[in-house]
């Protein structure tokens, strides 16, 4: 797993008191409070000639006995966001914070469903391999 999505689901877990977490798909009889974290959407740009730059989006959605608990959850991350000015602390293999993060642009919180979503989104600047 990317160092940046294991980081944001650690925070988003802690934040939320620490639902359950889903990956991949929500089985039937899953438990609540839960959170799905589904792949992220990604897309790909150049950056500078030195590196390029891959977007993220991700739908992130928090599940509770009722529609408010549910937004009361996703509200708990998207709040602890808000207050360390949407920047995710990064962590090292071991899960141990590294000293440095990476910022998310302003993310949102909606219900869909009966379910909240949080919606995350950052671009991540890489070095290019090929060099001239």
């Amino acid at each position: 797993m990317e160092q940046e999505i294991a980081s944001a689901i650690k925070f988003i877990l802690e934040s939320a008191d620490n639902p359950a977490p889903y990956y991949y798909e929500v089985p039937q009889d899953f438990l609540v409070p839960a959170v799905y974290f589904p792949s992220p959407e990604i897309m790909s740009q150049g950056d500078t000639l030195l590196t390029y730059a891959l977007n993220y989006s991700w739908f992130i959605m928090f599940f509770h006995k009722d529609a408010v608990s549910a937004h009361a959850l996703g509200f708990k991350a998207l709040n602890a966001l808000q207050y360390y000015k949407n920047t995710v602390p990064l962590i090292d293999e071991t899960g141990a914070l590294t000293g440095r993060g990476f910022h998310t642009k302003d993310p949102s919180l909606k219900m869909i469903d009966g379910a909240a979503q949080l919606y995350l989104r950052w671009d991540s600047s890489r070095l290019c391999g090929f060099r001239t």
